[in-house]
């Protein structure tokens, strides 16, 4: 076949195939099934017309259309790339860390089960070597989402729902390939199989994929970086990125290309934005969307026109097997889903799922265009015995079929059935609240246009049409219905809305950093999500959660901790604390908009309570904020200075933009200006670094207890010192442990806590020091309750020291003899305290 016959076969391919989106609309179906049902009856139009020339199609159209060069490679190559990397794009890495556990368990361990429960189902009746059933198995466990998401935006599926099988299909391809490529290498060359292949291809294979599709990613936004504002070169280097993770994955690295390109596609997700301008990634995403439907449409149209070679020699037994895998993957699915979910919920790892979405997450595991590229895959592998290769092919392209045409079909039924599709009475608040704001501004754009070409003309029967049409409703008689908790529960989901409205707008207008928008625009959704589950005490879990360390901020103190490195505690601390600076100015914004869109709606009280809570977490931010100050004030004045400084530049480039439009100044006057404002935004709004105060010699200077040691026995202390960064509420000492250590407070403050006692100590102080000289274990927890700069002496190291200052033994000593009486009952909490001071 000619390349032009080729060319014009694929326009019209996909041509007609943008043709499938209005019939899937009018017949409720996705598109992919659509696209699915039309290639598979086209490729067993033209076999039928070969066979019978002159009967249906033309015989010569029917060759050309069936010697198309569909094989593996095209598929894996060309077209999986393109659809994978544009999902991980979308991937929201903010969201998907609080569903982790879930996802992989979807993506992993379903996997596994699925592969091993099908292929042992499928075994005693299919007449072939385990082997060929596992790989059987292996090749459906890996699900597709473009049918599954399509049906859930359609119906109006819950967004977590939505997200866990999203994030399910995007990390499970993974999985089924390593195990695809086992069993393969099992059966065509069972010698060459060894432990060590089978590590590789579960562990280092992923591992592998992941560290490439990184290096790729940054390797782009670095080069990136030289193409400024060029939209058309940007998105044109980025077609380099997915086909170049893959390919060398794949054909360089043997490792995971699949896992390489979700790698690639999440790092740009997650970093890309923060990096480069809003206006230029929003282009590559709508760029790479119109490619992957594209794609969508060429892989679901071209696999299906195979699908009659490949099931031509099915039989009555095949059915049966069919049946067999097809009830043995759901009730594997179950196992998983049932099983191990609720015990991450009993061990407090995760807080489940309801019923009804296990139900649909079940049903929900429809196969799609990896699955028959893979079986096409086996087909063309001569080293698999013919037999084999048609058992497979045959079993997997059924078992796909029967996916898409019966779970596909009834899916929508299914979640309307169990009701997840219905607005709850806040939801439809919500919807209300919504359509009478965009009604206002109708409403206003009509009076205004007829003002201006009929001023003397009645507008009140306009209202009346829309009244009429049901776009028109009283958000006050709507609200009317709700219980208090149900309102206040909408007015905290409409101030999370409006707090990520004002995260978003504030990041185009360059008011806020992409990093801070990102986590601040995701943690917003995050909130919602918390508010309809759990109300106002959703709320309030959320106003801890934002004020707590997360993992990385932990991980990042035990490194200064261990290793002395604090490059990366300094790193997270001033996102923190720039974080808590932005989250102030939000609250700022929030009240005002309660106060004047929320109570005349939602009344008094319910309104009254939103703020309340509001100003709950403005204490938690400003408690937060001020700890920062007290350690750090020089950094939190010039951290505030950077703020201002972006907002002003912000300010400017936005009226000068206006001034444009208006047209004041002209092109280049403009131009000119914003030059001006860029290059003094770039230097006066970089963030200043955050110097933690860790060097040893400035603690010791700081350190009152070493007041009277001459600089060279500071000097030859600080060689035994360590630096201990601490944050509030990190545990330094539990008791009961083994005393290894005594600690010199530099600045901050620690609490000891020995029930029923709790005593405050402060800078100049020494804690830990009772376990050293007395030879005991610990008698109390101490916990920092700011952020405070420490210095761990050993107590080896410490024993020494005291040896070598007999007057400072003497001044510690005495301290110590103190606690150790009051630990005994021999004095009062005050008397301690006073003498722990002293």
């Amino acid at each position: 076949m000619s390349i032009t016959t080729i060319v014009a076969l694929v326009a019209v391919v996909v041509a007609l195939g943008s043709l499938a989106r209005p019939v899937a609309r009018w017949l409720r179906l996705p598109v992919s099934i659509v696209l699915a049902l039309g290639g598979t009856a086209l490729g067993g139009l033209c076999l039928y017309s070969l066979a019978n020339p002159g009967s249906l199609l033309p015989a010569a159209f029917s060759a050309q259309v069936l010697d198309l060069p569909v094989g593996s490679h095209l598929f894996l190559y060309v077209f999986l790339p393109t659809l994978i990397f544009q999902g991980a794009l979308g991937v929201d890495m903010q969201r998907i860390r609080e569903d982790v556990l879930p996802i992989v368990i979807l993506a992993l361990v379903a996997v596994i089960v699925t592969t091993f429960g099908a292929g042992l189902a499928l075994w005693p009746l299919a007449g072939m070597p385990l082997v060929a059933c596992l790989l059987v198995a292996a090749l459906i466990a890996t699900t597709d989402p473009v049918a599954v998401i399509a049906i859930f935006r359609e119906v109006g599926a819950p967004e977590r729902l939505t997200r866990l099988v999203e994030g399910e299909s995007l990390f499970n391809d993974a999985a089924a390939i390593s195990l695809f490529l086992i069993f393969t290498t099992a059966l065509a060359a069972p010698s060459s199989l060894s432990a060590l292949g089978v590590v590789a291809s579960l562990l280092l294979m992923p591992l592998g994929g992941a560290v490439l599709g990184w290096a790729v990613a940054q390797a782009f936004m670095l080069l990136a970086r030289s193409l400024a504002d060029d939209r058309i070169a940007f998105v044109s280097l980025s077609l380099a990125v997915p086909y170049l993770a893959y390919w060398i994955g794949e054909e360089i690295l043997e490792v995971s290309g699949v896992i390489a390109v979700v790698s690639a596609g999440v790092t740009l997700a997650t970093f890309a934005p923060g990096r480069i301008e809003g206006d230029t990634w929003r282009h590559l995403n709508d760029t790479w969307e119109q490619l992957a439907s594209w794609s969508a449409i060429l892989i679901f149209v071209m696999t299906s026109l195979l699908v009659p070679r490949l099931i031509g020699d099915a039989t009555p037994h095949d059915l049966l097997l069919l049946l067999v895998v097809f009830v043995a993957t759901l009730v594997a699915r179950a196992l998983v889903i049932f099983g191990c979910f609720p015990l991450l919920s009993r061990f407090g790892l995760y807080d489940g799922v309801s019923k009804s979405y296990a139900v649909v997450m079940i049903w929900g595991g429809l196969r799609g265009s990896m699955t028959l590229a893979l079986a096409l895959a086996v087909t063309e592998n001569p080293a698999i015995p013919r037999p084999v290769a048609a058992f497979v092919a045959t079993i997997a392209t059924g078992y796909t079929l029967m996916t898409l045409f019966v779970q596909g079909t009834t899916l929508r039924f299914l979640i309307q059935r169990l009701g997840l599709d219905v607005l709850t009475g806040v939801d439809k608040a919500i919807r209300d609240l919504a359509l009478s704001a965009t009604a206002e501004k109708v409403k206003a754009l009509a009076r205004s246009m007829e003002g201006r070409f009929r001023p003397n003309a009645d507008t009140r029967h306009d209202d009346d049409e829309e009244a009429e049409e049901g776009f028109v409703v009283d958000p006050v008689v709507s609200a009317a219905g709700l219980s208090h908790d149900e309102k206040l529960r909408l007015a905290l989901i409409t101030l999370s809305d409006r707090q990520r409205e004002i995260v978003l707008r504030h990041f185009a207008e360059g008011k806020i950093a992409p990093s801070i928008a990102r986590e601040l625009a995701s943690e917003a959704r995050r909130r919602h999500d918390l508010i309809r589950l759990s109300g106002k005490d959703g709320y309030a879990a959320a106003n801890l959660s934002e004020a707590d360390f997360d993992r990385l901020d932990r991980l990042s103190a035990t490194l200064q901790r261990r290793l002395g490195y604090s490059g990366l505690l300094a790193t997270r601390l001033a996102d923190r604390f720039e974080r808590m600076a932005e989250v102030s100015l939000l609250i700022d914004r929030l009240i005002p908009f309660a106060e004047a869109e929320l109570r005349p709606v939602l009344g008094t009280a319910p309104t009254s309570d939103a703020i309340a809570a509001l100003k709950e977490r403005q204490s938690i931010v400003e408690r937060e904020i001020a700890a920062i100050r007290l350690q750090y004030p020089g950094y939190v004045a010039e951290l505030e200075k950077m703020i201002i400084a972006r907002s002003i530049h912000a300010f400017k480039a936005i009226e000068i933009a206006r001034l444009r439009q208006s047209g004041v100044v002209n092109a280049e006057v403009e131009r000119s200006v914003l030059d001006t404002i860029e290059r003094r935004r770039t230097a006066e709004t970089r963030r200043p670094p955050l110097d933690l105060g860790l060097d040893t010699m400035r603690l010791i200077d700081r350190c009152g207890l070493f007041a009277d040691l001459s600089q060279r026995d500071k000097a030859e202390l600080a060689r035994h010192l360590r630096p201990h960064f601490a944050v509030p509420g990190m545990p330094l000492i539990r008791a009961g442990e083994i005393g290894d250590a005594a600690y010199f407070i530099a600045s901050g403050a620690v609490e000891v806590d020995r029930a029923p006692v709790k005593v405050r100590l402060g800078s100049g102080e020494v804690f830990g020091e009772m376990a050293v000289i007395f030879d005991v274990r610990r008698s109390a927890d101490v916990r920092a309750i700011a952020y405070s700069s420490l210095l761990r002496l050993s107590a080896q190291d410490f024993s020494r020291f005291l040896q070598r200052h007999p007057g400072m033994r003497a001044k510690i000593e005495a301290v110590a003899r103190a606690r150790m009486a009051e630990n005994l009952g021999e004095t009062t909490a005050g008397e301690r305290h006073s003498e722990a001071v002293a």
